[in-house]
């Protein structure tokens, strides 16, 4: 498939349409013009009772792309009154005048292009049988047979062939139309399906480097008491501490690609909250990180908020632990007003501890922090203290934990 028939298809020009209305209206004022005269000169109907009925029929004429139905209506019940007014005429049809015919004519075309086959079809019948009603309802006019039956002829056949070929036309925008819609639905079932393939291959890709290489730290982790001899108390306690961290980071990782591969259940599991922000910390702490959790109340705040807390503060100790080693860190986290604040501060590390930035740090974690927030339509402010620190400043609007619908 080509870049261009991947678009849709050009709406029509302003100016066509425009051209299009700006015709009606010159063929509804010219049959009006025509038909008024026509009427009083050559079938005795009253002139302000003539200029009346022709000019419902040509602003029905005008009306019909707009209001197909009623302007049909009405346009009918107009050609019965002009049918029941008009005297039988030698020079003409009757009781259909030729002006009749015309405007019945332009109608069912504009009828066949924009509207259904149904509705010309209709029109086009109760105008044949009208014409013969006219003709039931009046028998002092029956022995004229030869001026109604070809004026019936003429009416019905002609307009039956501008009806038909109108609404070839109007079926065919039709199809087109039907078409391209669905040429649209399957580009986007296309687009949907190839972005199921990309979440599956980045969640192949995750699974194969990132749950592999945690896997390996894990296990060694693990194995270490065990393989090294006299180890201290300290030391054990550390490696403990580093499979626990493994541990939880796999667990994520499992649910994330869960996520990416549309697994309903994997979507459902547990996600970390406040309850869970302990935890973190003494793990932080036990990475040689002095920190110091503030944890104030909160349990009316719903779990959306309180996961966008925790990965604020999992994501400021982390890079605490990148570039500030050793620094003392202070995280709080409680109600302020209506929102839930979260506050991560650190001092200045140390002289001597602040080591380089790794060689692929990609520098998205505080990118990735104000996009959890903006999300919650929650305000951020981060930055580099006086003092030498750096502090996280988070506020999330928050919502009743009812409206989760949802538990842990």
């Amino acid at each position: 498939m080509t870049a261009a028939s991947k678009q849709p298809p050009a709406p029509r020009p302003s100016w066509f349409l425009l051209s299009v209305r700006i015709g009606l209206v010159v063929v509804a004022v010219t049959l009006f013009a025509v038909a008024a005269p026509v009427t009083v000169e050559y079938y005795g109907v009253p002139v302000p009772v003539a200029m009346l009925v022709t000019a419902v029929l040509s602003l029905t004429i005008g009306l019909a792309p707009l209001y197909p139905r009623a302007a049909s209506v009405v346009h009918l019940a107009a050609l019965a009154a002009l049918g029941l007014l008009t005297a039988p005429s030698t020079t003409g049809p009757w009781p259909v005048s030729v002006t009749s015919i015309i405007g019945l004519s332009v109608l069912l075309v504009v009828l066949g292009v924009r509207s259904t086959w149904r509705l010309t079809a209709t029109v086009w019948t109760a105008a044949a049988v009208l014409s013969l009603l006219l003709v039931a309802v009046t028998p002092s006019r029956w022995g004229d047979a030869d001026v109604w039956a070809t004026s019936f002829v003429v009416s019905a056949g002609d307009t039956l062939v501008l009806a038909a070929a109108a609404v070839v036309i109007g079926q065919r925008r039709s199809i087109r139309e039907e078409l391209a819609a669905a040429r649209r639905d399957a580009e986007l079932e296309q687009a949907r399906r190839r972005s199921v393939e990309d979440r599956s291959r980045i969640a192949r890709e995750l699974h194969d480097v990132v749950a592999h290489s945690m896997s390996v730290v894990h296990m060694q982790a693990e194995s270490a008491p065990y393989r090294v001899a006299d180890l201290p108390p300290g030391a054990r306690a550390e490696f403990a501490a580093i499979a626990e961290t493994s541990r939880t980071a796999l667990r994520e990782m499992r649910q994330l690609l869960g996520t990416l591969r549309g697994d309903g259940e994997a979507e459902r599991a547990p996600q970390p909250d406040l309850v869970d922000l302990p935890a973190l910390v003494q793990a932080t702490a036990a990475a040689g990180i002095p920190v110091e959790l503030r944890l104030g109340p909160a349990d009316d705040v719903d779990r959306l908020a309180q996961l966008t807390a925790y990965r604020v503060v999992q994501e400021a100790l982390g890079n605490v632990a990148r570039h500030a080693p050793g620094a003392s860190t202070v995280v709080t986290v409680g109600r302020h007003g209506s929102a839930l604040r979260v506050t991560v501060a650190n001092a200045a590390p140390p002289a001597g501890t602040v080591p380089a930035a790794p060689p692929d740090d990609g520098g998205f974690g505080l990118a990735g922090m104000r996009e959890r927030v903006a999300a919650l339509d929650g305000t951020i402010d981060h930055g580099p203290d006086p003092d030498g620190g750096f502090s996280v400043d988070v506020h999330l609007p928050t919502r009743s934990p009812a409206a989760d619908g949802g538990t842990r």
